[in-house]
């Protein structure tokens, strides 16, 4: 028979809807055999994704002796769930009756699947293009707050009723520059500091301070590849993602569990991007954490990293947390997958894409002395920032140290800054998203001119499309907004 060999699913029932006969691929597709069939109703592959109006629905149309087409959520014999699409129709006998009902299906779940995945990526591709939008403005001015702020408590004094108050401020827009490098981090606009790393270290680090952030009724346990091949990442953003997961898991785990870290080499094949689609082939280091807490619906599960969504009481979380996390991964190069089952746990994995490069040492963090920072120094600088209140704030840190302090908005009009004979700049202090010109690209344009020109170039997040920053290779890097010391320990450590 022609339908035993047909790709598509063929059932075939009498009038009152028992199975009479499936062909072989119906029986690829759900896991039971014919003789299992034989007899049963096709109610069996129900899922309980569909609700009684969609089959009085089907009936209605099969009882007018129509053709019915959709699409079913059915189960199969191991419990698993698939998507198939679906044409029943009624077979009719020389007199008119009814006498059975043929139902050619399709198996879509590949199709269905990816149809999701990519609907998902333009829903937080369009979050994260509004969430950079206003981190972006708040950066600025939180900059033009925290600055001041430090004006302010330099000019009080004694009054420590004012001192207090703006103690508060400080705490305040502290807590909004945590939200907008979270919602930066999600959008994937964050500055990162990629380098060569050992992923073992970066979880054994953030493993010593777990137990803190934890507590007691929690336990981590670690399984770490010996031999773990090296990542291009930023070690201080995935300590914060395996944080944020760890965190999460003790959330789902309100009397206690365990929460499992795990590394390892794996190789993901051509057969694994068809199932997941977006993944390209390759080989990668897995990072995967998971705990023994109350799990996850899928409904949770499809808006797990989207931000502010939480399934928390009122009050206790942002939402951005999970968000973070897709963030970070996503901008690393990296994919991330969830696995959970209601009252069976969840697993986050994480999978980063390997380098032949070798590790690259730790550099020591020297915090300049109270000696340093009193000293005074001499010379030029040139500040390129867009926003007025922020230059302004910037240039008089700059000239509270000894610089001369010239000022440009954009990358244009520093162009044209007419230096003294003899009076070449010795710092570009620039933002890197100007209008116009980027300051990257205004920095090699600078260093033509100044070849001993050293560089600080500012960022509150990356706009894409833009030069690389690392292109620069001697200049120093600021996350916007910044403290007056960590501006003037930058400018210390390159012109003393």
């Amino acid at each position: 028979m022609a339908v035993e060999q047909a790709a598509e699913s063929i059932v075939i029932t009498d009038a009152d809807g028992l199975i009479t006969y499936v062909n072989p691929a119906f029986e690829r597709t759900t896991g039971y055999t014919l003789e299992e069939l034989l007899g049963q109703h096709p109610r069996l592959l129900k899922s309980g994704a569909h609700n009684q109006s969609f089959y009085q629905a089907m009936w209605a149309a099969l009882k007018r002796r129509e053709t019915w087409r959709g699409r079913f959520i059915n189960k199969r014999k191991d419990g698993t769930l698939f998507h198939e699409e679906a044409s029943i129709s009624p077979v009719v006998d020389k007199t008119g009756s009814v006498v059975g009902y043929v139902a050619v299906k399709r198996d879509i779940t590949r199709e269905t699947d990816l149809e999701q995945q990519f609907h998902a990526a333009q829903r937080m591709e369009s979050i994260g293009q509004l969430a950079s939008g206003i981190a972006h403005d708040f950066n600025n001015l939180l900059a033009a707050m925290l600055g001041n702020v430090e004006l302010l408590e330099e000019t009080i004094g004694t009054n420590e009723t004012a001192r207090a108050r703006l103690t508060v401020v400080r705490q305040a827009a502290n807590r909004a520059t945590s939200l907008t490098r979270q919602l930066l981090a999600f959008s994937r606009r964050q500055a990162l500091q990629p380098q060569v790393i050992d992923l073992n270290g970066v979880v054994i680090e953030t493993v010593n301070i777990l137990g803190r952030v934890l507590g007691d009724n929690i336990r981590v346990v670690t399984h770490l590849a010996s031999r773990l091949a090296r990542i291009n990442a930023d070690a201080g953003q995935l300590q914060q993602t395996i944080l944020n997961l760890a965190v999460n898991a003790r959330d789902a785990m309100p009397k206690g569990g365990t929460v499992t870290i795990e590394t390892s080499n794996v190789e993901l094949s051509d057969e694994y991007r068809g199932r997941h689609g977006v993944i390209q082939p390759g080989e990668y280091v897995l990072l995967s954490v998971s705990d023994s807490g109350t799990g996850m619906s899928p409904e949770v599960q499809d808006r797990i990293f989207e931000p502010f969504y939480t399934t928390k009481p009122k009050g206790q979380g942002t939402g951005l947390g999970l968000a973070t996390v897709y963030g970070i991964i996503k901008q690393s190069g990296g994919y991330i997958w969830v696995y959970s089952e209601v009252g069976r746990g969840s697993v986050f994995k994480i999978y980063l894409p390997t380098t032949g490069r070798l590790a690259q040492p730790k550099e020591l963090t020297v915090r300049s002395s109270f000696a340093e920072r009193s000293i005074k120094l001499t010379g030029t600088v040139l500040v390129v920032e867009d926003d007025p209140i922020v230059r302004e704030l910037i240039g008089g840190f700059l000239k509270d140290i000894g610089l001369t302090v010239l000022e440009a908005g954009c990358a244009e009009d520093a162009l044209l800054v007419p230096f003294e004979s003899g009076s070449a700049p010795r710092l570009l202090v620039t933002d890197n998203v100007l209008p116009g010109t980027d300051g990257v690209s205004l920095a090699i344009d600078l260093l033509a001119r100044f070849p001993p020109l050293k560089i600080i170039l500012m960022s509150g997040y990356i706009e894409p499309g833009l030069p690389d920053p690392q292109l620069l290779k001697d200049a120093r890097f600021l996350t916007k907004p910044f403290s007056r010391n960590e501006l003037r320990e930058q400018v210390l450590s390159l012109l003393q």
